[in-house]
């Protein structure tokens, strides 16, 4: 009986440990995933203007909002 009752609360214990982990890896909110982060402008006379564009994805599941960005 003692060995019954170990087992039950082992399980039980297990079932809602993992229950709990599953939930807290869901997504919520948004979620930013850049397809490059980093961008070498290599050698720049001065005066010359460059462009270049940076490509944002949300893999959330929330909108996704920039709100301030700083060049580095």
């Amino acid at each position: 009986m003692k060995k019954l009752l170990c087992g039950t609360f082992f399980l039980i214990s297990w079932i809602i440990l993992n229950l709990a982990t599953g939930w807290a890896q869901q997504s919520t909110g948004p979620k930013m995933e850049l397809k490059e982060k980093y961008f070498d402008a290599k050698h720049v006379k001065e005066g010359q203007i460059i462009e270049h564009t940076f490509t944002v994805y949300n893999r959330g599941d929330r909108p996704l909002e920039i709100k301030k960005v700083q060049p580095g």
